[in-house]
């Protein structure tokens, strides 16, 4: 009975660790939308193969229907700043899209699914 204790108690305090670690990585992520002047597929492809090479860069989608870049980063690595900055460098305009300016775009989107 001892020894179920014992390995009970170290599964435990080794599980403890990992999922602390893991909320402090999520906490380091950031994902941020810019509206751009993309459009074109091949806009999007030079931005699909750019980005994500910048530093802290972990994720970057291209929506060419709303000319929208979404973009996750690592916030000790890159500022929304610099991300928009390496858009601009290819050749595109880029403007951040603030959170409260996306809430209502989702709310459209979904009144005009809700008609069809």
């Amino acid at each position: 009975m001892k020894t179920i204790q014992k390995k009970l108690i170290v599964i435990i305090l080794t599980v403890i660790p990992v999922l602390t670690s893991a909320q402090d990585k999520a906490k380091n992520v950031q994902t941020i939308k810019f509206s751009t002047s993309i459009d074109c597929i091949t806009c999007v492809n030079k931005i699909m193969t750019n980005l994500p090479h910048e530093k802290g860069v972990k994720d970057v989608n291209c929506d060419l229907e709303t000319k929208e870049v979404t973009v996750v980063f690592k916030k000790s690595k890159n500022s929304p700043d610099e991300i928009q900055t390496s858009i601009e460098k290819l050749g595109f305009t880029a403007k951040q899209i603030k959170a409260s300016e996306i809430e209502p775009e989702k709310d459209n989107k979904q009144l005009k699914k809700q008609s069809l």
